[in-house]
């Protein structure tokens, strides 16, 4: 029994002494390893990173937030090969000077006139706008189409209160009412398509 308490007596020291060590040699390393250690090249020609490119070839733009708007509008008219793609600054424009949700305008175009591509022959009404039956509003170019109707967007519907394609819908459109607000959910999907 001796024996025993003694044998376990060397086990159990052991054991202490193996974690003691252990520790000792851990907190070392853990030591050397968060130490800096910074290399200071001894040549002068030695190339830390001489694989990086050459800067001379390096190209830098800027975007701006109107840009980013603008490239979106006409992206997505691309997308649709819409003949309104390169009017996609007048777009951004005209929202900008009449206070509108940008999307708003060539959401309305893609939803009345499939971007343009289904107009009353010589309109350049993409916007369905004062078309009934056979009154319609002809402009005569693409652009004061979109500063047109822009601007009596602004007037006739925003200052009114009329801010959301379902609020809009009740004037612009109100035979789309009828039809559980398809002229909406149409526009809708369209300005959250523009994000």
């Amino acid at each position: 029994m001796q024996q025993m308490d003694k044998h376990t007596t060397t086990m159990v020291a052991a054991w202490f002494g193996a974690v003691i060590t252990t520790l000792i040699f851990s907190l070392c390393f853990l030591v050397i390893l968060s130490t800096e250690q910074v290399y200071i090249p001894t040549s002068s020609n030695f190339k830390l990173f001489s694989s990086l490119p050459d800067q001379s070839k390096i190209v830098t733009a800027e975007v701006g937030k109107e840009d980013a708007r603008a490239k979106i509008v006409e992206d997505f008219f691309k997308g649709y090969k819409s003949v309104l793609a390169d009017y996609s600054q007048n777009f951004i424009s005209v929202a900008d000077q009449y206070n509108l949700d940008w999307r708003i305008l060539p959401a309305i175009a893609m939803q009345e006139s499939n971007g343009g591509k289904k107009v009353i022959k010589n309109s350049h009404n993409p916007f369905g706008y004062g078309i009934y039956g056979d009154l319609v509003i002809r402009f005569s170019s693409w652009e004061e189409a979109i500063e047109r109707v822009g601007k009596e967007l602004r007037e006739d519907y925003l200052n009114l209160g009329l801010k959301t394609p379902w609020e809009i819908m009740t004037k612009y459109t109100p035979p789309s009412l009828a039809k559980g607000g398809a002229w909406a959910e149409g526009v809708s999907t369209f300005m959250a398509q523009l994000r």
